[in-house]
């Protein structure tokens, strides 16, 4: 990556002649801005993608959801609440009316849809994470973002699976997966070391986990696993400076997902120099702490919410 190459020529680098493997590995932990960079732009808007981009993130995160007349476009919420104001599901609405609509955090952007962002990130050196969220009905979104994907590119699929990694929070849809999007490297979202394990029989699956599993014993021993079978090993959503030292000192992670990539990136830049022997303050552990707690609540609700539509699709018995 050309964005890599100039990181890489830091010249913060050169405290070492040669940088040491263990050095090399913790600087190469990707960015990867989650929803665009929230920094500068309201989220899953082109002009955040773009700021992402600009930053020079590895990757871009991103959610999926499906209109009436099955567009897909990009929205880590099932309403329009949130970021629009309109008491409205998108699934209710049609793409049309969905274009009409600006955010209400400045400067009123409008919702892209997956085919926008798809041709934007076509000729340029970022990869896109699709969080494909479970309130879409699974053969629709997956039979449609493949359609997606496949025209905008003439070499289809093939092309775009170098760029594109298939976030799944169920085990339902990686025959989906397959079946419509063979070959492409996946991801499972989630928040469960239990759950998680059960991707581990599957081949072609990496992890994308809440970070602070990956703080306790049980999360730190399926991370090791994964690494040792060849899996990738992503975290979200890490903004905090002290997380985002600890996600890039750690072996085990290989990218992080956060909302504001220009801090990140010094970050993974003063690498070795700056911080890499500043005392770790009692922070991170605090973090931990709370978002474990957080982790077990919103888990409740989740079953509280998709609980009925989670045993059909095998995350809960």
């Amino acid at each position: 990556m050309e964005q890599e190459k100039i990181r890489l020529q830091d010249p913060l680098l050169k405290s070492c002649d040669e940088p040491s493997d263990a050095m090399q590995q913790r600087r190469s932990t990707q960015a990867i801005t989650h929803r665009g960079d929230q920094t500068k732009y309201p989220e899953n808007t082109m002009l955040a993608f773009e700021a992402a981009f600009e930053a020079g993130s590895d990757a871009i995160e991103t959610d999926l959801h499906l209109t009436r007349d099955g567009v897909v476009v990009m929205s880590h919420d099932a309403t329009l609440k949130r970021c629009f104001g309109v008491e409205k599901k998108i699934i209710d609405c049609d793409y049309s009316y969905i274009q009409t609509l600006r955010t209400l955090k400045e400067p009123h952007l409008p919702l892209p849809s997956l085919k926008e962002v798809v041709e934007y990130v076509r000729d340029k050196d970022i990869w896109l994470l699709l969080d494909i969220k479970v309130d879409n009905v699974a053969d629709d979104v997956m039979r449609l973002t493949a359609e997606t994907i496949k025209s905008v590119h003439d070499g289809g699929a093939e092309y775009w699976r170098e760029k594109i990694v298939l976030g799944c929070w169920t085990l339902k849809f990686l025959p989906l997966c397959e079946k419509y999007l063979p070959g492409f490297p996946i991801v499972h979202i989630g928040f469960s070391t239990t759950y998680a394990r059960e991707f581990l029989e599957h081949t072609n699956v990496g992890f994308n986990l809440f970070w602070p599993i990956l703080q306790t014993t049980a999360g730190k021993d399926l991370a090791k696993e994964a690494k040792d079978a060849g899996r990738k090993v992503y975290v979200w959503t890490v903004n905090e400076e002290e997380t985002m030292k600890w996600a890039i000192e750690n072996d085990s992670i290989d990218g992080v997902c956060t909302d504001d990539p220009v801090k990140f990136l010094e970050l993974t830049d003063g690498y070795g120099e700056i911080w890499l022997d500043a005392p770790r303050s009692m922070q991170v552990a605090c973090y931990t702490f709370v978002w474990n707690w957080i982790a077990t609540v919103v888990f409740i609700i989740y079953q509280w919410r998709y609980g009925k539509n989670l045993a059909g699709l095998g995350v809960i018995s």
